[in-house]
Parts: C-alpha cells; sequence; structure tokens
C-alpha cells in the first residue's frame, strides 16, 4: 500500500509537469487593414491602398484603420500614424492598444490630421501606419505584392481645400459690395 505523503508527492510532480508541459497564453500577431480618409462629412470612404495618388479634401482629414490579432493577457502595443506633406515636418500621433486599456482587437481605430499645407492645387502627402510590437503588421491586399507580409505601410495621396462654390461666392461678392457702399456713405458723411 502507498502512504498519503507518497500519492501528494507522486501529485504534485504530476500537476507540475502538466503545468510545465502547457502551453503557454501567447498573442498571435496584431494587423492593421482597410485604411480609409472620410470625405464628405463622413458619407463618403476613399480606401487609400486601391488610390493611392488620389486628392482628398483637407485641411482637416479624418481616417479610419481597423485593427485585427489578439493580445496576450497584459500586454500592450501601440499603433503609431505618421503623417508628412511635401516639404513638411512630421506629424506623428500614437495609438496605444488596446484601446483605451480596455477595448481589445478587433477593432477601428479613427483619427484626424489636420494638413498644414492644404491648398487649392493640391499638396502630395503620405501616411504610414506602423504597429509598433508587432511584426510584420500588415499583409498587401493586391497588386504584384498581393499576400506578401511587411512590417508597415506608407499610402500616397494628395490633399486639397474645396474650391469654394459658386454661390459661395456671389454671397461673399455680395458682402464686399455691401461693405464698400457703407463705407463710402460713411466717408460722404465725414465730408459734409
Amino acid at each position: 500500500m502507498i502512504r498519503t505523503g507518497k500519492i501528494s508527492l507522486i501529485l504534485a510532480i504530476a500537476i507540475f509537469c502538466g503545468l510545465a508541459a502547457a502551453p503557454a497564453a501567447k498573442a498571435g500577431p496584431l494587423f492593421f487593414s482597410n485604411v480609409v480618409a472620410l470625405q464628405n462629412n463622413g458619407a463618403t470612404r476613399v480606401d487609400l491602398f486601391s488610390n493611392s495618388g488620389t486628392t482628398v479634401l483637407g485641411p482637416q482629414i479624418t481616417f479610419l484603420v481597423d485593427i485585427t490579432g489578439s493580445l496576450a493577457p497584459g500586454s500592450t502595443y501601440s499603433l503609431l500614424v505618421t503623417y508628412i506633406e511635401a516639404g513638411g515636418a512630421p506629424l506623428i500621433q500614437t495609438f496605444q492598444i488596446p484601446a483605451f486599456d480596455s477595448i481589445q482587437p478587433p477593432y477601428t481605430q479613427l483619427f484626424t490630421i489636420i494638413s498644414p499645407g492644404a491648398s487649392y492645387q493640391g499638396v502630395m502627402a503620405s501616411l504610414t501606419i506602423d504597429i509598433i510590437g508587432s511584426s510584420p503588421d500588415f499583409v498587401i491586399p493586391g497588386g504584384p505584392n498581393a499576400g506578401q507580409m511587411v512590417d508597415s505601410y506608407t499610402y500616397t495621396f494628395n490633399v486639397a481645400k474645396p474650391v469654394p462654390e459658386p454661390v459661395s461666392l456671389v454671397l461673399f461678392g455680395t458682402g464686399l459690395i455691401g461693405l464698400w457702399r457703407k463705407v463710402s456713405q460713411h466717408r460722404r458723411r465725414r465730408a459734409l
């Protein structure tokens, strides 16, 4: 007959070996995808991958990026967003993953960039997305490199201010004419 002490020891060794052999909780990689620029007050979405070189209207541009994958308990990553216009300094934003310390992927991150150089003619811009702590973090969805996994991705596009509508120009012109009349009347009264 085996004594209770030996049974406890054998059971403790079996539990220890079972825990040591169990796979550790490991996170899968995180990925980003579907980077879009919102236009027309969010009514239109411009897919930046499929529409490389397109023109988006600014100077305020709102973007969406989908974050997918899984995190190990207690781990955090960062979404790094770098926006650069031709001849300008980079604008950098960082967002923690999980969002607000509690929202786990999958989710969509929204962020806004104010273009410092947007003009009516447009300015070339680039937007680089990278998940710090996850590599690779993007699967190229199409084109000659479809399916290739990379560690970040840079989207290129133009940023332009919207051209004023003719009605707006007429209203502006009417306002200037009214202002000119007031100033003229004021000058005539002072002259008398």
